[in-house]
Parts: C-alpha cells; structure tokens; sequence
C-alpha cells in the first residue's frame, strides 16, 4: 500500500503543479486582457496548450528532490509536503508579480526586472495604494487556493502515511529489481521533462513561442522557468558574449559598412566653437505626446513650439526601455544590452567614455541635476565616473519642494538649474535628468486631464491618461524652463539638446511593447548657438540616442572615434538606422522600414515603410544587424 501511495503521490504531485501554473496563467490572462484582445480568441486559448512544454519542465525541476526523497525511502510525508509548501509561496510571489508587472513592461519577469528590489523605496513610489492592496490580496488568494488544492489533489487527510517504509532488501529479488526499475523509470522521465526532448538540443524558450504576436509567446511561457533560464543567462551574459552569427573577419566587415562615411560631407550648425550645453533627459517623452512628431495635439504644445524653432530630428530611437539604460546610451553612447544594465556593473562602466569627461577635459564645468535619490538604478556611480563636477539630487532640496513620491517635481528642479548656472563657471555642460512623467504620474498644477483621469472607469484608458497629465505637466515644466533660460545673460551661447530617455508604451497604449513607434522619440537642439539658417529645420536622419554624443562633439571639433558606437546625425554621408534589442531578440530600423528577429524561433519579421518597398531589401539588412548584437555583447563581455 504505501509503495503504491509513494507512485500515486509523485503522479499527483505532477498534476498540481501542471494545474497550478494554468491556474496563474489564467490570472495572467484575465489581468492584462487588454493586451490580447486584438487577437482572435482560438489563438490566444493555443497558448494554454503551447505552454505545456516549458510547465513540464519547469515541473519536473519542482518534483526533482520531492522525487529523490521518494526513491530514498527516508523522508517523512511531512517534510516532502512543507517542502511543497514553500514552492508553492515562491511560485505564487514570482507569478503574482509577473502579473502585475507585465502590462507596464511589456515583457515577462526576469534578472533585469528583479534588480530594481534593490531599491524598494522608488519602487513603492511607483505604485498606488490600490496596485499595492491588489497585489496583496493577488497574492495571498492565489498562494492560499494553492495550498488548498495541493491538499485536496495529494488527498492528504488521516489515511496519508506518516513515514515512508523503509526499502526492504529481504524481498524477493526479482520483486526488488522490479520495483527499483519502476523508480528508475520515474527517475528518467523526470530529467526527460527537464530537458524536453531526447535529442541534442535542450529545452528553451522556443518550446513555448508559436505566434508572430509577441505578447501571446509571452503567455504561453513559464514565468517560472523563463526567469531561472534568464537568471542563469545573465550571469553568463557578463562572462562571456554567448551569441555567434559569424566569424570576426565578416562582422569588422559588416561594422566597417555600418559606420562608414566621409567627415567632409559634415554640416556645421554652430555659430560658436566653445557654447555651453544643456541636456535635458526627459523621463519616459516619447514622440506620441508630440504633435509636430505626429502625436496627439494638446499635451505638449510648448515643446512641440519649440520643435519649430530649433533643428528636430524627428526619426530618434531610444536604445532600450528603461532610463537606466537610456542616461549610459545618451552620456556614454553605448547601446542597451538585452540581458543586462551596464550601469549597475562598475568594473564594465568604468571603462565607456562620456560626455561629460570630454567636456571637462576641454575646460568646461560640468555639473548633473535629478530630483530623486542618485543613488537609484547606481546613477551616483555612474555620473562620478561620468565626469560631473556636481551632481544635484533629493537631498539639495528643501522637504516642502519634495512633494513627489519620487523627489523633487520637475519645475522645482529646473529653477535651481536655472539659480546655479547664473554663478558657474562657463563654459558649462548641465545635465537635467526630469521624473514628474514617472508613474504614478503625480503632477503639483492643474491640467486639462485632471478630471478626465478621474472619471475614466476603464483601467487602461484612465491610465493613459494619467500620462497625459505628466506629459502636459513636464511640457509646462519646460516651458516654464525656457522662459527664464532666455532672459539670462549665459543665453545667447548655449546650445540646449532635449531627448527623452526612452519611448513608452503609453498613451497609445501599445500591445506590442518591441513594437518601433513605441522607441520613437524627440531629439531637438535649440538656442542662439545655432547658425540662423538651420533654425526651424528638420533632420529625418534615422539614428538612436547612442549617437548624440558623437553628433554633439563633431559640432565642436572633438575627436569622437572613442564613442564609437554612435554616427554623425550631421553628416550626410553616414549611414541611417537604429538598433535595441530585447530578451527575445531585436529591432534594426532603416528608411525601408523595420526588421525584428526573433532569436528564439530565428525568425524575421519585416515591416516595410511603404507598400512598394520589396521586403527583400530589408532582409539584406539582417547581417548587419546580427553583426551589430554579437559586436555589442562581445565588446560588454570584454570590459
């Protein structure tokens, strides 16, 4: 009876944990709906079935030691069943908070996203009340009903077994063989489930993808086994590139057709050699709330007056999703990588040039204002090393300014920028690091989308909005910036450059959140430091934020051949694209259009520009591409 109990309890054990993961995949569903609804319903429930490749797997390393405890006849039912317990309390927070993150992130829970713990007071600043009771009841609801129905499936009551028997090698030999080759097989199948398969290659994320729709690969993945998988790739990610398209000799070929161009075809836009320099990094400005970049009238009127006025180059790419890696891609020029924050590694860091090293290096003060904690995302590290002279955060301002979750709202933060250029020393280069346009959207004045945002009933729409209302209060911020910038003496010889951070998927409320209009951001420079005719101009240059610095120095006469990651936006002769890259792979963006390839299922996916475009023409691009990533995450290996 209890050898019998034994089997029945390991088949049963993987009968809970098959259900328990339906169980939060369909929580998963149910929350972030929205996301899916767009596509036909027979394709979304196939992700129910596709999952069941990486759920057995990811069961099989759950039933692993409950399995070894089995065959070794030792451990009492108690110990298996607590130990069961504490899987299901760790698989509960881990599912719950791919939940709840996804619908903001756009991607399932892995190493990246489980950095940010390590700073707990940004992160419940970007929460609300209500997000944090949900998650709470999310969590103990679904943890609780676990618990319930491992209970009920392993059917433990008065008749489950205290203690395993111990194997008896008195029995017949042919008996004792016979059973030891039933656990054997158990054994087996058990690493047979891990693995995935009998041939050569091991399971991986592939296993779980079958639609050209991102988000439903996403529901059909494992969260569980999708963030151990990335853990270990992260890690390895540092170690060593991981990814090999071709040989060296054909991607310095590739990478020299990439950055190929003549430097006597350069525009200067200057009319000094020496102007100070303001960048302005707004937090999450991406090109929808820009109508002169064809986003919605009405949330940034200044800003898109300003375009209008200055040199807008209106085809910029974010090099990721998250500020941690815009600041590097902007001061530093080096593009995101997929699985990993070089900004959180000082020993890699330490080794990028920087804007405001060069610019300290040519005489200039330099100084960097952000008003939250600098310590957030390992920004203090990362501006000291950087070069800054200065650097301004939470802690210069008084308690009553600090009326944001975050810190110091944006208006606060740029009268102080404003109140210590008037005593630096020139030439200066500022940073302004903005936050206000941060969830949870929280702005000190009135805007037109007050009211709407509070009456708004659908979960999304008011969440958009909410947006809206950053955006418009960042867009007064600036203007408000500018106003008192131009009645300065220092005025007249500065350049001021202004480019978001990164894209967002507010407020069009993208689905697709790889998807390229989603990166698409403003990138404008303003001020009487540009030569008259290049005043109200525009540039359609495709290029990312990895090419500002490089763009920026050129105008000055600096060598720029150590930020080598980044072309010229002035110079005519460089080739156009933009490049970020993502867990499951990347984008390349040309004048044709776009090209996503999909590493898991080595799959390409062409959006043309327009109808007439032969989508060939883009397929040809794809080894610069691949030369492009495997270049990127050798060079991040090696520092």
């Amino acid at each position: 009876m209890l050898k019998n109990y034994r089997l029945s309890f390991w088949l049963r054990l993987w009968i809970f944990w098959l259900l328990y993961f339906a169980l939060h995949r369909t929580v998963f569903f149910i929350y972030n709906h929205s996301v899916f609804d767009e596509y036909p319903f027979s394709e979304q429930l196939q992700a129910f079935w596709e999952a069941i490749h990486l759920d057995f797997s990811t069961a099989g390393y759950l039933i692993t030691i409950p399995t070894l405890l089995l065959i070794g006849y030792i451990f009492s039912v108690k110990f298996i069943n607590r130990f069961n317990y504490l899987l299901i309390i760790l698989i509960g927070i881990i599912n719950v908070t791919d939940t709840l993150l996804y619908h903001e992130w756009g991607y399932k829970l892995n190493a990246y996203a489980l950095s940010f713990l390590l700073y707990p007071t940004q992160m419940m600043a970007s929460i609300t009340t209500s997000q944090l009771l949900l998650s709470i009841v999310l969590e103990v609801s679904l943890i609780s009903f676990g618990i319930l129905m491992y209970r009920f499936i392993l059917k433990l009551g008065v008749d489950t077994p205290k203690q395993f028997e111990k194997f008896n090698f008195n029995k017949s030999i042919m008996y004792s063989v016979g059973y030891g080759m039933v656990w054997f097989l158990v054994a087996a199948l058990t690493f047979l489930a891990i693995r995935g398969s009998l041939g050569l290659a091991p399971i991986n994320q592939s296993s779980a993808y079958y639609s050209v729709h991102a988000p439903l690969n996403h529901l059909a993945t494992n969260t569980s086994w999708n963030l151990l998988f990335n853990i270990l790739k992260s890690n390895k990610a540092s170690k060593q590139a991981g990814i090999t398209y071709f040989d060296e000799k054909t991607i310095q070929e590739n990478l020299k057709e990439i950055y190929k161009s003549n430097p006597k075809e350069q525009e200067k836009i200057l009319r000094y050699t020496r102007p100070n320099v303001v960048l302005v990094i707004l937090e999450s400005y991406t090109s929808d709330v820009v109508e002169t970049l064809g986003g919605e009238k009405g949330i940034a009127p200044h800003f898109s007056k300003l375009t209008q006025e200055g040199i807008l180059f209106d085809s910029i790419y974010s090099t990721a999703d998250r500020t941690d890696k815009g600041v590097v891609g902007v001061l530093s020029g080096y593009p995101a990588q997929k699985l990993s924050s070089i900004i959180k590694e000082p020993q890699k860091f330490e080794k990028l040039p920087a804007l405001p090293s060069v610019f300290k290096e040519k005489g200039y003060s330099t100084s960097v204002y952000y008003g939250g904690e600098s310590e957030y995302a390992n920004f203090k590290a990362y501006w000291h090393q950087a070069g800054f002279d200065k650097i301004i955060d939470e802690n210069e301002f008084e308690e009553k300014d600090k009326n944001s979750k975050w810190g110091a709202h944006d208006h606060i933060v740029f009268e102080k920028v404003i109140k210590d250029l008037n005593t630096q020393k020139a030439p200066f280069f500022t940073t302004v690091l903005t936050l206000s346009c941060h969830e949870p959207f929280e702005t000190p004045i009135e805007t037109p989308y007050d009211e709407i945002a509070k009456t708004e009933t659908d979960k999304d729409k008011k969440e958009a909005n909410l947006f809206r209302k950053a955006a418009y209060y960042a867009d007064w911020s600036v203007n408000k910036f500018m106003e008192a910038a131009k009645k300065q003496s220092w005025y007249d010889q500065t350049l001021f450059v202004f480019v978001a951070d990164h894209g967002h998927r507010l407020p069009k409320m993208y689905k697709d959140t790889h998807r390229s209009e989603k990166y698409r951001i403003p990138l404008l420079f303003y001020g009487n430091a540009i030569s008259e005719e290049f005043l109200a101009t525009r540039n359609s240059r495709i290029g990312s934020q990895t090419d500002i610095a490089t763009t920026l120095l050129g105008q000055l006469g600096v060598e720029t051949s150590q930020f080598e990651w980044g072309k010229d936006l002035l110079n005519p002769s460089s080739k156009q694209f933009a490049f970020y890259c993502y867990d499951e792979g990347m984008t390349w963006i040309t004048p044709n259009g776009s090209l996503r390839y999909v590493e898991t299922t080595k799959d390409a996916q062409v959006i043309t520009k327009t109808e007439g475009i032969n989508k060939n023409v883009l397929l040809e691009e794809l080894p610069f591409a691949k030369s492009y990533l495997q270049a990127l995450l050798e060079d991040y290996a090696e520092k």
